[in-house]
């Protein structure tokens, strides 16, 4: 039987506690959580709308859209008298039929405003619109057609309103709008809504015009746009989805993710090893 002396003592190291092992990792970790988190008030629209009983009302300040050159317009003139009415707007019954069921048809029988700012209709000769909203050259039009006609009735409508969106939007792109007006809600949601990454805070509409393009500096979740002279697009106008500050970041998340776990293990390894 072995007998050990009292006053003989057992040299034994204890191995050092990496208790700071763990808070390293858990502070290189909570950066990674908070940063990749987004917050709800970033995906609302127009978050600080009044909630009272009432309705609220915001002034429409929708701007009044000048004819420009080379712009495409649909124009028809209706008479009672048959025969001048379709020689002026040469329409022959299967051109009729497929006008409206061929979008490209309408470009291409439509009126293109030429650079010195004059259409062409047959009959009616050469009429000036550039510069024109769309009531003051059905006005000129009028005028010229009741030269030839009794109570002429004129139909001007504009069909090369285009519009682009990029950015972060689902379905980037240019497009066209048939319809007399459009807000920038409209034209984001035609594109298929803000991405995740997008800053739904900053949002920037370039509108050119004859001195140089315009801009417009856009917050999606402050009612104001509203009354914003930018809410309502006009043809040509291109609207910026600017990203987030952390998308770099989000893109590189797995990269970082691998890092992380890489030095995890190595600091597990590390303690096992010391043990």
């Amino acid at each position: 039987m072995l007998n050990i002396s009292p006053d003989c003592k057992m040299n034994i190291k204890k191995p050092p506690v990496r208790k700071n092992a763990g808070i390293l990792a858990l502070s290189m970790i909570m950066p990674v959580l908070f940063v990749s988190c987004t917050a709800h008030r970033q995906l609302v629209y127009l978050e600080n709308l009044e909630t009272a009983a009432y309705e609220n009302y915001f002034p429409k300040n929708r701007p009044e859209y000048r004819i420009q050159t080379r712009d495409i317009l649909y124009i028809k003139v209706y008479s009672l008298n048959e025969e001048m009415s379709d020689l002026i707007n040469q329409t022959l019954g299967t051109y009729q039929q497929n006008l409206f069921q061929n979008e490209t048809s309408l470009f291409i029988n439509g009126y293109t405003v030429s650079d010195s700012g004059y259409i062409e209709i047959p009959v009616l000769g050469r009429i000036q619109v550039e510069d024109r909203t769309v009531n003051e050259a059905i006005n000129a039009i009028r005028a010229r057609a009741n030269q030839y006609l009794k109570d002429a009735t004129v139909i001007v409508k504009l069909i090369s309103f285009k519009f682009s969106v990029i950015g972060e939007v689902n379905r980037p792109g240019t497009y066209n709008n048939y319809n007399s007006q459009l807000t920038v809600l409209e034209a984001i949601s035609m594109a298929g809504d803000i991405t995740d990454y997008g800053n739904r805070k900053k949002v920037l509409v370039l509108r050119p015009t004859e001195k140089g393009t315009t801009t417009f500096r856009l917050d999606l979740t402050n009612s104001n746009i509203l009354t914003s002279d930018g809410f309502f697009l006009l043809p040509n106008d291109i609207v910026y989805v600017e990203p987030i500050q952390s998308k770099s970041f989000r893109i590189n998340t797995p990269a970082f993710s691998l890092i992380l776990t890489s030095i995890s293990t190595l600091i597990l390894v590390l303690n096992f090893v010391n043990r």
